[in-house]
C-alpha cells in the first residue's frame, strides 16, 4: 500500500509544477535563474551603501556600507568598480576603487587631487575607462582616462572637454559617453570621434550585450520635462521611446541575454528612486525592489 501511494506522489508532484509555471509563478526562476543585480540602496534610512539582489531568492543584501557611486560589474562578474566618497569608512574622495562582488577585498586605483566618475570595464576586463575632471572640486573640463585593471599604466584618451557617463562596446572598439549635447563614440584608441545623437538631454548610453543597440535616457520628445528611456541602433538611427510616464525613468541596464532592462525610476514616489524592470521593447514594466534605490547595474 505505501508503495502504492508513494507511486501518486510523482504524478501529483509534476502536475503542481506544471501548474506553477502556467500561471508564471516560476517567471522569476524561467527568466534569471543564477543572475544578479547590484544597486545603491537606502534601508529604511539606516543602511545605505552597495547592494545585491539575486533574482531567484532573497532581499538585498548589503555589501557595501557608506556613499558609493557608479557601480559597474566586470566583465566576468567576479568585482565591481565603483566611485568612492569621502565617508567614516575612510574611503578616499571621488576615486575609482574595486572590490569583490561579495564586497571584500576593496582596493583604490587611483589618487591626487582631480575626481573621477563612470568607470567602465573593457569587454576583456583587463582595463577601466573613466572620467577625470580638471579641477579637484568637479568643475570644468573632464577628460576620458584608461588604465589596466590593477591601476597601473594611466593615460589620457581625450583632450579636456565635457565627457559624462561611459560605457565600453562589447566589441572592445568603442567608448560610448555623452556630453551636454549629444551622445558620441569614441575609438578605444582616442583616435576616431562620431556623433550619434544631436539632444542636449541624451545621456548615459548603455550598448546592449550583442553591441547591436545603445539604450540611453533623454528629455527629446518633452523638452525640459522628465526623462525616459529610449534605444537606439549603435550607429545612432532608429531611436525609439520605451517608457513614457510624467515622472524620470533614468539609468538604463541590459539583461545579459539583452532581453531585459533595469533602471531607477521615482514614479512611486515624489523623492525615492527605486529599481524597475522591463522587457527589450518598454513592455511589462515593473517594480522590482522595495526599498529606495537608484543606480542598478546587472550582473553579465
Amino acid at each position: 500500500m505505501k508503495r502504492l501511494r508513494n507511486s501518486y506522489l510523482i504524478p501529483i508532484s509534476i502536475l503542481a509544477l506544471l501548474a506553477l509555471i502556467a500561471t508564471g509563478s516560476f517567471w522569476v526562476y524561467r527568466e534569471w535563474r543564477g543572475q544578479q543585480v547590484a544597486f545603491i540602496g537606502d534601508y529604511h534610512g539606516e543602511q545605505y551603501g552597495l547592494y545585491r539582489l539575486n533574482l531567484l531568492y532573497g532581499g538585498p543584501t548589503l555589501i557595501a556600507p557608506g556613499p558609493i557611486a557608479d557601480p559597474r560589474w566586470s566583465p566576468d562578474g567576479g568585482q565591481i568598480a565603483f566611485v568612492s566618497s569621502a565617508d567614516e569608512h575612510g574611503r578616499p574622495p571621488y576615486q575609482i576603487a574595486v572590490m569583490a562582488a561579495d564586497g571584500k577585498n576593496l582596493r583604490q586605483l587611483t589618487s591626487g587631487e582631480g575626481r573621477r566618475y563612470s568607470p567602465t570595464w573593457s569587454p576583456d576586463g583587463k582595463q577601466i575607462a573613466y572620467v577625470e575632471a580638471l579641477n579637484y572640486k568637479g568643475g570644468g573640463p573632464l577628460a576620458i582616462f584608461v588604465m589596466d585593471r590593477d591601476g597601473s599604466h594611466q593615460r589620457q584618451l581625450t583632450p579636456y572637454a565635457y565627457y559624462i557617463e561611459l560605457s565600453w562596446s562589447p566589441d572592445g572598439k568603442w567608448i560610448a559617453f555623452s556630453t551636454f549635447e549629444a551622445i558620441y563614440l569614441v575609438s578605444s584608441d582616442g583616435a576616431d570621434l562620431r556623433q550619434l545623437t544631436d539632444q542636449f538631454s541624451d545621456s548615459f548610453p548603455v550598448w546592449s550585450p550583442d553591441g547591436a543597440y545603445i539604450a540611453f535616457q533623454s528629455t527629446r520628445e518633452d523638452p525640459g520635462q522628465h526623462l525616459d528611456i529610449y534605444v537606439m541602433r549603435a550607429d545612432g538611427t532608429e531611436i525609439r521611446r520605451l517608457t513614457d510616464n510624467p515622472d524620470h525613468d533614468r539609468q538604463p541596464s541590459w539583461s545579459p541575454d539583452g532581453e531585459h532592462i533595469i533602471f531607477e525610476s521615482n514614479r512611486d514616489s515624489d523623492f525615492f528612486y527605486h529599481v524597475y524592470i522591463m522587457n527589450a521593447d518598454g513592455s511589462e514594466q515593473k517594480r522590482l525592489v522595495e526599498i529606495e534605490s537608484n543606480s542598478p547595474v546587472w550582473r553579465p
